[in-house]
């Protein structure tokens, strides 16, 4: 005997959103959409040919908010670039990665890896 969920339309919803989530996702990263500080929601439904409410659904799923979900993508490009950036200003560093300004990337920098943005140049400067 085969249990079926009790809100079948909630599964698909659910399902429906995850592909949404994968899809945005994929098209963010190949298409470089986080690296402007602009970016919105609308931008990213426009992008993949959907409506924004699916976009905040499938973010929200994901525990956190819009900004939360980009900043992911933005602080991955900087780590994967950071020595490149030796001798920007912070700002300069944080206009590359898509981020509004400094502070931003300075406050998720310290919540993923535990250091301010100078700290982790100077790691990066000294090759650690």
């Amino acid at each position: 005997m085969i249990l079926l969920p009790l809100h079948r339309k909630s599964l698909a919803g659910k399902l429906k959103v995850a592909d949404i989530l994968d899809k945005a996702t994929s098209t963010i990263i190949s298409g470089k959409l986080y690296l402007n500080p602009e970016l919105k929601c609308r931008d990213i439904a426009k992008a993949i040919g959907t409506n924004r409410t699916y976009i905040w659904q499938a973010v929200r799923l994901q525990g956190g908010g819009l900004q939360g979900y980009l900043a992911r993508f933005r602080l991955n490009y900087f780590i994967r670039n950071a020595p490149g950036f030796i001798g920007l200003r912070s700002v300069e560093i944080a206009e590359h990665c898509g981020f509004n300004d400094r502070k931003s990337l300075n406050k998720y920098l310290k919540r993923a890896l535990g250091f301010s943005l100078a700290e982790y140049m100077r790691l990066i400067k000294q090759g650690l």
